[in-house]
């Protein structure tokens, strides 16, 4: 291998990476994947609580864009170029895995299995993979890469892609080396920030909720009691606070704003509801259960592990009759159940975090080619630019993008 001059060569065995791989290698490049793991592909075997959420089923190129949450616009050259459509095909034609759609337009193998997706990006590389290996330095000549330097000795190529993913989740190796392999040679770096991650609360009573799942909810994040953020759907107890969805779309606004003061969540629990109706709501059902004690009222209304906490919340004697309840107290029932707050300590740490906020600087790559601003053939792809979105599907989609135009370029 080290006698050789190849083509291209991908640092980073990731999605970005083993898609840059398989497209350069059809297109008859010889390629070498270095990979710092025993095994390419890590980080996609726990995509999708390891079924490997593809893509997003979105073919409305303006609306795809505008769900990134951040530098959202530099990818559409990537994307118009390599579409969610085209995905699918790549996929399904090229690479003979069946996909299935589910519930909120989410694309998994037909197997629900991503080592099925693994196995499809890699069998056609298999030779040209170099595990085990990481890639201490490049060396150049003037702006120029002229080979990467390993442990195992120099590796030369005529094109570098750097596709070695964020911070996110260390255990897989996505450990932050590329972007210190990426200023080596000119590029700068916004600074790297846990995004899509759980978040820790204050309040120990959260404890008490672990587990609990809530569906059709809305939460928002308020600071000064100005909406930061807010979200529908679905989201869920942790020990420590909150994850789920629409958790940790909101985590890195969150992040942000904990840097400028606290931050509070306000839970909505019947988000279709209006103040008034929800009391009426709940008169009907204190008629129904006028003779029995507040504690045991509250069955329609909420999941059982959450009526103790809500009751004692409530500041409602437990023990009361629901017939001598009063007004106030019952309008104070209602307050809590479409605004229970949570104060928030902080986003969890990298472990914990689905993808990188930060990377390399969009501005100093090429968006229609993915090649750098800087150095004359090294090209860039997947979690290490300063791109990222919602879960769902559209961080692998920039993987699948980025990739195959990082290849093609």
């Amino acid at each position: 291998m080290k006698d050789r001059i190849y083509d291209t060569i991908i640092i980073g065995g990731g999605a970005a990476g083993l898609m840059a791989a398989v497209e350069c290698k059809r297109l008859g490049q010889d390629v070498l994947v270095i990979e710092r793991n025993p095994r390419a592909g890590k980080k996609i075997a726990i995509t999708g609580k390891g079924r490997c959420n593809v893509t997003t089923l979105n073919h409305d190129l303006k609306d795809l864009i505008s769900k990134y949450q951040r530098n959202g616009k530099f990818l559409y050259g990537a994307f118009s170029r390599f579409t969610v459509k085209d995905t699918m095909d790549y996929f399904q034609k090229t690479l003979k895995v069946n996909l299935k759609v589910e519930r909120g337009n989410r694309v998994f193998p037909e197997s629900n299995n991503a080592v099925d997706i693994i196995y499809a990006l890699q069998k056609e590389i298999a030779d040209d993979i170099l595990p085990n290996t990481s890639v201490l330095s490049f060396e150049t000549e003037e702006n120029r890469i002229t080979s990467v330097v390993t442990y195992k000795g120099k590796f030369k190529a005529k094109r570098y892609i750097l596709a070695t993913g964020g911070k996110s989740y260390p255990v897989t190796g996505s450990n932050g080396d590329g972007y210190t392999l990426a200023q080596s040679v000119g590029h700068t770096i916004v600074e790297p920030k846990p995004a899509l991650v759980p978040v820790i609360c204050k309040e120990r009573w959260v404890k008490k909720l672990e587990g609990l799942s809530l569906l059709n909810v809305k939460i928002a994040a308020l600071q000064k009691e100005k909406e930061i953020v807010s979200r529908f759907g679905e989201a869920l107890f942790t020990h420590q606070g909150m994850t789920g969805p629409i958790v940790i779309d909101m985590s890195r606004y969150i992040g942000d704003a904990l840097e400028k003061g606290e931050v509070q969540l306000s839970i909505d629990f019947k988000p279709a509801l209006s103040k008034e109706v929800l009391d009426r709501r709940v008169r009907g059902d204190f008629q129904i259960y006028r003779n029995k004690v507040f504690k045991n009222s509250l069955k329609k209304l909420l999941p059982s592990s959450l009526i103790p906490v809500a009751v004692e919340l409530s500041c409602i004697d437990p023990e009361k009759k629901v017939a001598e309840i009063s007004k106030e107290e019952r309008e104070r029932l209602v307050n809590l159940l479409k605004d229970l707050r949570l104060t928030v300590l902080k986003l969890d740490d990298w472990d914990k975090a689905i993808v990188t906020a930060g990377g390399v600087n969009i501005k100093e790559i090429n968006p229609t080619t993915m090649k750098s601003k800087i150095v004359e053939n090294l090209y860039f792809a997947g979690e290490i630019i300063d791109v990222y979105g919602p879960t769902g599907g559209y961080n692998l989609q920039i993987c699948w993008s980025t990739g195959i135009l990082a290849a093609r370029s």
